[in-house]
């Protein structure tokens, strides 16, 4: 990172971030090299990302082709305004930013316990998840290869 002085390397900082964000915006390239980025849903633990989908679409087919991702979280975010000095516009946020292997979940009970994950996330219901929906859809683990936390404009901790 070229901006050492917004660097978190704090895993405890990252878990946070990862915790309280809302929604991952997960960055994929198939064969041909175009990226594709898409907001999800998601789940995590100390070293994975859970996602999930329709086991069809371009998503699915993109993963097949490539299955190596980037990813980035975003939490506290705000515009900072400057009238008088264009230059002076920047924004707050925390942010953590990394890359990862996605390996699809074949297994039901798997897919299940991976979609408890991603409920525990948004501290929603974990059940039921009937078979019937368990059998249509995809769930993915990315294996967090790299990751690294950002902050500008908030305290950077120790």
């Amino acid at each position: 990172m070229r901006r050492k002085d917004r660097e978190v390397m704090s895993h405890e900082w990252m878990m946070e971030v990862l915790d309280r964000g809302e929604w991952i915006e997960l960055a994929m390239a198939g064969k041909d090299g175009w990226p594709y980025t898409v907001p999800l849903n998601y789940g995590f633990g100390d070293d994975f990302i859970i996602i999930h989908c329709a086991k069809e679409g371009k998503k699915i087919d993109l993963l097949k082709e490539n299955n190596k991702v980037a990813f980035n979280v975003t939490v506290d975010e705000e515009i900072i305004r400057n009238e008088e000095d264009p230059t002076k516009f920047t924004m707050k946020y925390k942010s953590v930013s990394g890359r990862g292997i996605a390996e699809f979940i074949e297994d039901n009970t798997a897919k299940r316990e991976a979609l408890e994950i991603m409920m525990e996330h948004y501290r929603g219901p974990k059940g039921p998840i009937t078979e019937e929906k368990i059998s249509v859809t995809a769930v993915i683990k990315i294996r967090i290869t790299e990751m690294t936390g950002k902050v500008n404009r908030h305290p950077k901790p120790e």
